[in-house]
């Protein structure tokens, strides 16, 4: 249902043409009215986890599960930034009737980013909206249009760090107890790339890829570097929803040289040593990030002798969960929550802290800083003399488990459990050939 309305909304919005009236509050706060004029941006839009944000039928559940087990102490928590508009507007307190509302308060739509006139708060929600009537941008020098206002802002203009602070309100996420359940901003402010950083960049300079082209479907607009509105990640939308292609080749173009991989194979005691090395080479943020309780990484190994498969760590079928592996070989990437007691939970709102495995991002450049090694290695001490080993690196950006308790609670449909995608960080693979390679290391190349 929310495709057909989705899909009938971008059709009809795209082909009703550029209003130039001016165009009141209500009207500013619904997407639909933005593709008129600015139909590329709308369209990515629309198929991006932002337009998805409070359809997603995870974080639904999830919300509701919050909801019912804090007996609605958890507020607007998830709400405040799955769907900001209808927050700032008063008319969801807790994000459990998002469904029932128009898709202009769904969601974190145009308003919900153009409307930003200061950060209060680098988490939670804490972006200060101007419901003005002037869209907010990046551009110096806005063509003017009888449509809205316009004002240039760093907030929205990726080329200045303090962008990433619009980013940073809703990607981090603080509980009252202090305990951070995400932290990708956070993690930010300390990489390369952040402030003070040898290299800094703006999460948009990753998160939102330049291109020249006019900003505006109008006559005469000049040509500007204008930024694409996928702001791909790594969750995808798992129902019937608008640019699923385009949104799944945005991930895989930005999640496959994410990570560096080595894999060397040297002579050991009783047979060889299997060694792994990963490098969070590009990511500004650890890896994985957000979610980190609920996204799993891990590392797939296959060893051969002869074409007979002799050893592997970190496999597993379609449909076992990651975090069921009896396997203690097996290198998994992620974190869990632990409550008061010091034990395990998988809802947030226990949270009192965390731990697990992420792979730390780059802090400088200085080859001569020790921190400039930042890559992780595990060795296996494999029996045996195989001939073949191969390395694959595998992703689920909701791991199964977290939505088996999601089931179990009875707010997840069980079919939904059967869409969620495994990922494979294609550049990271490897494969070591004892008769090309000789004890040593896999090439990069084959």
């Amino acid at each position: 249902m929310h495709l057909v309305a989705a899909a009938v909304a971008l059709a009809a919005a795209v082909a009703s043409g550029c209003d130039r009236e001016a165009l009141d509050a209500a009207s500013l706060r619904d997407p639909a009215t933005c593709a008129s004029c600015h139909p590329d941006q709308y369209r990515e839009w629309a198929g991006s986890m932002h337009a998805h944000a409070s359809d997603d039928p995870v974080f639904l559940a999830l919300n509701r599960v919050g909801q019912r087990m804090t007996d609605g102490a958890i507020g607007n928590l998830c709400a405040g930034c799955h769907a900001p508009a209808s927050v700032a507007a008063g008319i969801s307190a807790d994000g459990t009737d998002l469904g029932d509302l128009p898709r202009e308060y769904r969601g974190v739509g145009c308003w919900a980013c153009h409307a930003i006139d200061d950060v209060a708060a680098l988490h939670n929600g804490g972006m200060v909206f101007a419901d003005d009537g002037v869209e907010r941008g990046g551009i110096g020098d806005p063509v003017p249009t009888p449509a809205h206002g316009s004002k240039a802002t760093a907030l929205l203009d990726g080329r200045a760090l303090r962008s990433s602070d619009a980013c940073g309100a809703c990607h981090d996420v603080v509980l009252g107890n202090g305990t951070a359940v995400e932290a990708t901003y956070a993690e930010w402010t300390h990489t390369v790339f952040g402030p003070g950083g040898d290299s800094p960049l703006s999460c948009a300079a990753c998160h939102m890829v330049g291109r020249d082209a006019p900003a505006a479907d109008l006559p005469g607009m000049p040509v500007r570097r204008v930024h694409e509105h996928t702001f791909a990640g790594v969750d995808v939308a798992l129902e019937p929803w608008p640019e699923k292609d385009a949104q799944r080749a945005a991930i895989d173009r930005d999640l496959a040289g994410t990570l560096g991989a080595r894999l060397c194979v040297i002579p050991g005691a009783g047979g060889v040593e299997v060694q792994v090395t990963l490098d969070n080479q590009q990511a500004g943020h650890a890896f994985p990030s957000g979610v980190t309780h609920a996204r799993r990484v891990w590392v797939e190994l296959t060893a051969r002798s002869g074409g007979v498969e002799v050893w592997r760590s970190g496999h597993f079928e379609p449909g076992e969960p990651v975090d069921t592996a009896t396997d203690p070989t097996t290198w998994v990437l992620g974190t869990r929550f632990l409550d008061v007691d010091g034990v395990e939970t998988p809802w947030v709102w226990l949270a009192a802290a965390i731990d697990g495995e992420l792979l730390p991002p780059a802090v400088t450049n200085d080859r001569n800083d020790p921190r400039f090694y930042h890559a992780v290695t595990r060795t296996w001490a494999v029996a045996g003399v195989p001939d073949e080993v191969d390395l694959a690196v595998r992703m689920e950006p909701i791991a199964l488990q977290a939505l088996d308790g999601l089931i179990a609670e009875g707010e997840l449909d069980p079919a939904i459990r059967d869409l969620m995608p495994r990922f494979e960080l294609t550049r990271a693979a490897r494969a070591w050939r004892q008769d090309l390679d000789g004890w040593g290391c896999a090439p990069a190349n084959r």
